[in-house]
C-alpha cells in the first residue's frame, strides 16, 4: 500500500522541481506541509512576495472526469475550493498542480490563458490545463514588487 504522505511530497517536489526548470526561481516546500499560520499551500518562494498560493495534489485517478458535476465525490473541485479559500485570505492567487498515477502534471488557474489549450470550469473560474505548456507558454509572473 502506497503511504500518501510520500506520494504527497513525491508530487510537491515534481512541481517544484518543474516551477524552477522553466521560472529559474528558487521554489522551496512550505515547511511542515502548510501547518504554519503565515504559509499555506505547498510550495512558495522563500524571501519574495508571492502572487500564488500553491497547492499540489498527487492522486491515484484522474479527477477530470464527469464527476466534476457533483462536489461530494470529485476531489478537483474540493481541492479548487481549499485553495482559493486559503489564497484569499492571504491577498494571492490560488494556483492548483495536480497529476493522477502515470499522467502529466497539469494546473488550475484563475487567470485565462492566452496561448494554452485549455478548458474552463465555469462555476468554479477555474482554467485546467497541461502545466508545462502552460509554463511556456504564457508569461506569468510568480512574484512582484
Amino acid at each position: 500500500m502506497v503511504d500518501s504522505r510520500i506520494k504527497g511530497q513525491r508530487g510537491e517536489y515534481l512541481v517544484r522541481d518543474l516551477l524552477r526548470k522553466h521560472t529559474k526561481l528558487q521554489f522551496e516546500r512550505v515547511p511542515s506541509s502548510g501547518a504554519l499560520s503565515y504559509l499555506k499551500g505547498d510550495l512558495y518562494l522563500p524571501n519574495d512576495k508571492n502572487v500564488f498560493c500553491i497547492e499540489v495534489k498527487n492522486y491515484e485517478k484522474s479527477p477530470l472526469t464527469d464527476k466534476v458535476f457533483t462536489n461530494k465525490t470529485n476531489y478537483l473541485v474540493q481541492w479548487w475550493e481549499k485553495i482559493v479559500e486559503q489564497a484569499e485570505a492571504r491577498d494571492l492567487e490560488p494556483l492548483l498542480f495536480f497529476k493522477y498515477s502515470r499522467s502529466k502534471i497539469f494546473v488550475g488557474t484563475k487567470r485565462k490563458p492566452d496561448n494554452t489549450n485549455y478548458f474552463l470550469i465555469s462555476w468554479l473560474n477555474c482554467y485546467i490545463m497541461l502545466a508545462e505548456e502552460w509554463l511556456m507558454k504564457e508569461s506569468v509572473e510568480f512574484t512582484h514588487d
